[in-house]
């Protein structure tokens, strides 16, 4: 599996392409004939005009109701954009449930990655902010998935510009291995204060492969134990999210074999940041978009693979 940042402007030299499993564009999307799902995220990128590209065999395409799938035998790609009707956490649930049927109906029923975006993160409706709303949908969701001895799976939730509810997922018959950080709590056992459900998902999810294997880091911010830290301070943010992801990926044990080969900055407006360390070293998209927590201002995710003669980054 392989992620690559590409210029929309040259997507259609991509169409034909056999291996690809999906093409994600922020801001306006361009015109797509290609076979692969194709989705339109709100999330304005820097540089403007770059789209990303997951590649991995000779793939086969369809839809299960309104869920776009495209898999290779060794992973799925699944997602869903619905408009809001109703209550939010119902129909963040439904479209979950839908996810999950998919990844089981075709033979691929271990997640091990999902991204989902949505507007007014922070609003609050009915008492309730929304980011806890999707939550609470998201876990009456995984409530019997994780019954039948499924995992939680690394995750980004990112407020966005524009209207709807996207979740897209990546899956695979064989199960990931959950990584923790141990500079935080993990987000499931998160306390009450944080809303009625915890959030569900885990810091990274580690797949084995005869490649020597890949992290998939969640959308990772400035949070030490539970708690935010230094809110209004950026630099301060970004030293605390950089330090999570290094203890995230010292806990795979890989050592000097971890390469970065993919990595995304989501900012609040008007922010900017430098990276550091190894991950500089690999192509960043930088997104605007809405942290979770109104008080930061950052979030990094990224995926990492062991350098064992696979390399999976590439320029634009």
């Amino acid at each position: 599996m392989q992620i690559r940042y590409h210029p929309s402007a040259r997507l259609k030299e991509l169409e034909g392409r056999p291996d690809l499993l999906a093409v994600v564009c922020y801001g306006e999307k361009p015109a797509w004939r290609g076979a692969c799902p194709c989705l339109s995220l709100p999330l304005a990128a820097h540089p403007p005009g770059l789209c990303e590209i997951m590649m991995a065999g000779p793939a086969t395409y369809g839809k299960v109701g309104p869920v776009r799938y495209a898999h290779d035998g060794e992973w799925l790609f699944a997602a869903i954009t619905t408009a809001e009707e109703g209550i939010f956490q119902d129909l963040v649930a439904d479209s979950y449930d839908r996810i999950l049927e998919t990844i089981d109906r075709l033979g691929y029923p271990c997640l091990i990655r999902t991204w989902q975006h949505f507007p007014d993160i922070h609003r609050n409706d009915n008492g309730l902010e929304r980011y806890r709303q999707f939550n609470c949908g998201r876990h009456r969701a995984l409530a019997p998935y994780l019954a039948g001895g499924g995992l939680r799976p690394a995750a980004t939730c990112v407020g966005s510009a524009g209207p709807g509810l996207t979740i897209y997922a990546l899956a695979r018959q064989r199960p990931g291995i959950p990584i923790e950080n141990p500079r935080q709590v993990a987000a499931y056992h998160y306390p009450t204060h944080y809303g009625p459900q915890p959030p569900d998902f885990v810091r990274a999810m580690k797949v084995e492969g005869a490649d020597g294997g890949s992290l998939w880091i969640s959308g990772t911010a400035a949070i030490v134990g539970h708690e935010s830290r230094a809110p209004g301070d950026l630099a301060a943010q970004m030293r605390e999210t950089l330090a999570n992801l290094d203890a995230v990926v010292a806990q795979t044990g890989w050592g000097s074999k971890a390469q970065v080969v993919a990595t995304k900055v989501y900012l609040r407006a008007g922010s900017t940041v430098m990276l550091s360390g190894v991950w500089q070293e690999a192509p960043v998209l930088y997104l605007r978009g809405d942290i979770c927590r109104s008080e930061l201002a950052v979030e990094i995710e990224a995926l990492v693979h062991m350098s064992s003669g696979l390399h999976g980054h590439a320029g634009t």
